[in-house]
């Protein structure tokens, strides 16, 4: 059984195309286009130039699905929908122009599917995972009966930055301003949670991965590693965030895509770590879109007794 899996994030819009056989699934292709959707929101509202880049990533990635012809084909959006106040007005200008009507997946629903899709490929006991993406953050706390307490946090590296940055880099009053609005919804999370369980943390989307090859890149981490420690993101922070454009440039030379959301990114992470006691974040290679996958394709087929 062949599967399409479109992911319409606040940052990126993606693609995955999956063969699944019996318990395997593997990836066929990953596309990615970074549309920055959440730079589009004013006051509350997606503007017309962000649905035509919307639309534009549908059209492209629809052109790739036809050719792998996949049995079936799931297209969703997260907090880029999710988080807007036009929100049917932007749906239909989607679906008059493309012809596909996404799925609005609620934050409760992205921190399930989160969980399923991050566990399968790598299964922990209990603790924390984190799934920063450009729009929201999506926190499970799970035991080994699976989640215990799951949160959908309206913040995002790219809605952080749109909210409160005017240039390109944060300055220290405006890292600041990101950093309070943070920790008040941080601090409002009341889990009984021992931070001992929260050490090591299981980490999704693109921050997290921005991280871990920042570390490859700029620390020296070991690239068969996937999992980075609070004091790389520590370090990282100092050179991402520098007033000297000579000390954060490296960075930025790296991964120029993620300019707008690298320094909230890194705050985030920084955070959750503070607020939850993470030392280390193991950066899963599975996330919504795998946990799409299982739940809404491949559990079917089982019961329907598909191949």
């Amino acid at each position: 059984m062949r599967c399409g899996i479109v992911d319409m994030g606040s940052n990126s819009v993606r693609l995955s195309v999956y063969e699944c056989e019996a318990e395997k699934i593997t990836l066929l292709i990953h596309k990615k286009i970074m549309a920055g959707l959440a730079g589009y929101v004013k006051k509350g509202k997606m503007t017309a130039a962000g649905i035509e880049k919307a639309c534009a990533a549908l059209e492209e990635f629809r052109g790739i699905l036809d050719s792998f012809q996949p049995d079936h084909t799931g297209i969703f959006a997260t907090a880029s929908l999710r988080n807007i106040s036009n929100q049917d007005e932007v749906v239909n200008s989607i679906r008059r122009t493309t012809g596909i009507l996404p799925e609005i997946i609620s934050g409760q629903e992205e921190a399930r599917l989160d969980f399923l899709g991050a566990t399968h490929y790598y299964p922990m006991e209990r603790g924390l995972l984190a799934d920063i993406g450009g729009g929201s953050t999506e926190l499970v706390w799970f035991v080994k009966n699976g989640p215990r307490e799951m949160i959908s946090v309206p913040i995002g590296s790219l809605s952080l930055h749109t909210r409160w940055v005017e240039g390109l880099i944060p300055t220290d009053k405006e890292r600041e301003k990101m950093r309070r609005e943070v920790r008040k919804a941080l601090d409002e999370i009341d889990w009984a949670v021992e931070k001992s369980d929260c050490r090591l943390t299981c980490g999704i989307g693109g921050s997290m991965r921005m991280v871990l090859q920042l570390a490859q890149e700029l620390l020296g981490h070991s690239r068969e590693n996937r999992i980075f420690t609070l004091v790389e993101a520590q370090e990282l922070w100092e050179i991402a965030a520098s007033d000297d454009p000579a000390k954060s440039k490296p960075a930025y030379q790296v991964l120029p895509e993620r300019m707008f959301s690298m320094v909230p990114g890194l705050l985030l992470i920084l955070e959750i770590a503070r607020r939850f006691g993470c030392r280390e974040f193991y950066v899963s290679q599975a996330g919504v879109r795998e946990g799409y996958l299982i739940d809404r394709f491949l559990k079917k087929a089982e019961i329907q007794g598909e191949d």
